[in-house]
């Protein structure tokens, strides 16, 4: 029979501390000694900091503020730039208490702050917390993953099939019954899969030209529009209009409009991209000939698997979510989605702070 002291268990957090001094590594050690599941590992060389992370996979990054040879606000962005350390939470440890240097840590990426020394038990619930939450959002991704992967194969396959049966036998009704519920299958999970992680994931912003992010978005949706007679025009600035933001966020939103736009619009028209500096801000939208949301509707099409009608022939292709993600992607712009008819048609898009405020807005302390 296995004693108390023969039983190994698993730590359940995995500190990385990264502080040059040895007093607070002595510190940190005797703090969590008595902690069975917690698993410590000590950087003393800021410059091997991100090396080790992505060898120890730590659940928690305690990171010093100032370090010889190397800012440690730099090592908290060289974190969130890597994509092994991209979510892992830190707790930035300082001397300092004032408030714009807590500000500019949570800004760099830092999901926390405590001044030198931490209370004991207060240290030890930060980390047991910090491990929780995201060991959770380690398991909602290896859910995602399975979403997006193992449920798209099987439905992939369906349609690689029905179009080898179309190809040697031609088209049969109840094939094409198959292949569109296949179709929408893929639609729901890859539209479930972008919003769920948008809501979830802490993204780095970055100056962006947002003249060629809108050519970008057009070039993936112009196979299907000249597929369906559609026309995709850019209303944009002559000149490059540099802006913060997170480049594909801000491209798939745009990429979603156009796609809603082709599927509920009319067969061969014209779908307007549209970027411009507005008396409210810049505006990121797209136009196209069709008929719209109903007013009555319009407070609901923000909500996930909210279906309304109007879609003609394509209405049961569609799931809710891109509209969804259009909304959550410009509150983390610090806008919001605006929709509106047009002698044209129905727009709607993205109405975002002007450059000017963009450059002093920041990426939400630490993601949610």
């Amino acid at each position: 029979m296995m004693t108390n002291s023969q039983i190994s268990i698993a730590p359940s957090a995995t500190v990385l501390l990264v502080d040059d001094q040895p007093i607070i590594g002595e510190f940190v050690r005797r703090a969590l000694e008595s902690e069975c599941e917690i698993d410590l590992h000590v950087c003393t060389e800021g410059r091997e900091a991100l090396a080790m992370a992505c060898r120890v996979k730590p659940t928690v990054i305690l990171q010093d503020l100032v370090m010889p040879g190397i800012d440690g606000l730099d090592l908290v962005r060289s974190y969130r730039s890597n994509p092994l350390t991209v979510s892992v939470p830190i707790v930035v440890l300082s001397s300092k208490e004032q408030p714009t240097v807590k500000s500019e840590a949570f800004v760099a990426g830092a999901n926390d702050y405590l001044v030198k020394m931490p209370d004991t038990i207060e240290l030890i619930a930060r980390i047991r917390y910090h491990s929780k939450s995201y060991v959770s959002v380690l398991q909602r991704d290896h859910a995602l993953d399975f979403l997006s992967h193992d449920m798209r194969s099987p439905q992939t396959s369906i349609l690689a099939l029905v179009e080898m049966y179309r190809q040697e036998h031609g088209k049969l009704p109840v094939l094409e019954r198959i292949a569109a519920h296949a179709a929408n299958a893929l639609e729901l999970a890859e539209g479930f899969t972008q919003l769920t992680r948008v809501q979830s994931e802490w993204r780095q912003f970055e100056m962006v030209d947002l003249n060629d992010l809108l050519v970008t978005a057009v070039d993936q949706l112009w196979e299907k529009a000249i597929g369906k007679g559609c026309r995709i025009s850019v209303d944009a600035p002559a000149t490059e209009l540099m802006y913060l933001c997170d480049r594909m966020l801000l491209t798939r939103l745009v990429t979603n409009l156009i796609d809603n736009a082709l599927k509920y619009g009319p067969p061969s028209s014209e779908v307007r991209c549209i970027l411009s500096s507005t008396s409210e801000g810049l505006l990121i939208a797209v136009e196209d000939e069709g008929a719209g949301i109903p007013h009555k509707d319009a407070d609901r099409v923000a909500e996930r698997f909210v279906r309304l009608p109007g879609g003609g022939l394509d209405e049961e292709k569609g799931f809710g979510l891109g509209l969804a993600f259009v909304n959550v992607v410009a509150t983390r712009h610090h806008g919001r989605m605006i929709m509106n008819r047009t002698p044209r048609g129905f727009l709607i898009g993205a109405l975002l702070p002007a450059v000017a405020e963009a450059s002093r807005e920041h990426v939400e302390p630490g993601g949610v």
